[in-house]
């Protein structure tokens, strides 16, 4: 990779969309508006290109004279069109170019339900939405808003690094304290609560391969005061101190 490309694609990756993400039918999405904008913004040379492909079509007319004789009319003219088909769908290509580097996106075109449409039944409307997503996804190549189509609500440089082994090893060296049934019951319910609920990817991955360890393949559930009582204890300030460590401004 150039240093030109290492650092055009570390600029735009560093931008933080997520004020311009929307969600439609469960998925992110960047409009092709706010992402030329950005684009703009950094690299003012910057371009972008459909691809088309050329498709020959013929048309003949017959017409009949008073005479009664007919006369045939053939014309052949060539058009260009902004999709490539493969005979049962059809496509899109897209290049977004930032100084000589340019970054091309191939993507179906599909209704929106994200399923392709039969070439058959494609129209120039299915084709320009399909050309606007596909520009959005070169930029995304390119670096911006990459981090959208990887399930992630910021920029890599604005994430959180929390440190899951520290965590762990603070949390293993816990020694328990006298709980009653009901203390016992409700941290149970919240350690049942904590590792259901919704947390990025790394933290759920870590919370998850902690409980595990700890729980030794026993069920939350099946937990008892006399038996497990140091190991819920433990998992528990685990989930917490995770949840604090992702709540906490400029946590890195």
């Amino acid at each position: 990779m150039s240093e030109e490309k290492r650092n055009s694609f570390q600029i735009l990756n560093d931008i933080n969309l997520k004020s311009k993400v929307k969600e439609k039918i469960g998925l992110s999405y960047l409009s092709w508006a706010d992402a030329w904008a950005e684009l703009k913004k950094n690299y003012p040379e910057a371009y972008w290109k459909v691809y088309h492909r050329e498709i020959t079509t013929t048309e003949t007319k017959v017409t009949t004279e008073q005479d009664g004789v007919q006369t045939t009319i053939t014309n052949t003219y060539t058009n260009e069109v902004p999709y490539f088909t493969d005979g049962k769908t059809c496509f899109v290509k897209v290049g977004v170019v930032i100084g000589d580097h340019e970054e091309v996106e191939e993507l179906p075109v599909m209704n929106n339900k994200n399923n392709a449409i039969s070439a058959t039944m494609v129209t120039m409307t299915d084709v320009n939405k399909a050309i606007q997503r596909a520009f959005v996804k070169a930029c995304a190549r390119h670096g911006l808003g990459l981090y959208v189509y990887s399930g992630e609500d910021l920029p890599e440089a604005e994430r959180k690094v929390v440190d899951f082994k520290a965590i762990a090893d603070n949390c293993d060296r816990f020694q328990t304290v006298a709980l009653t049934e009901d203390a016992f019951k409700k941290m149970q319910a919240d350690v049942i609560a904590g590792v259901k609920d919704s947390y990025p990817e790394d933290a759920s991955k870590a919370i998850i391969e902690y409980v595990s360890k700890t729980a030794n393949g026993k069920k939350l559930s099946l937990f008892t005061l006399a038996e497990d009582n140091v190991q819920l204890q433990r998992i528990y300030n685990f989930i917490n101190e995770v949840k604090k460590q992702l709540a906490a401004p400029n946590g890195k």
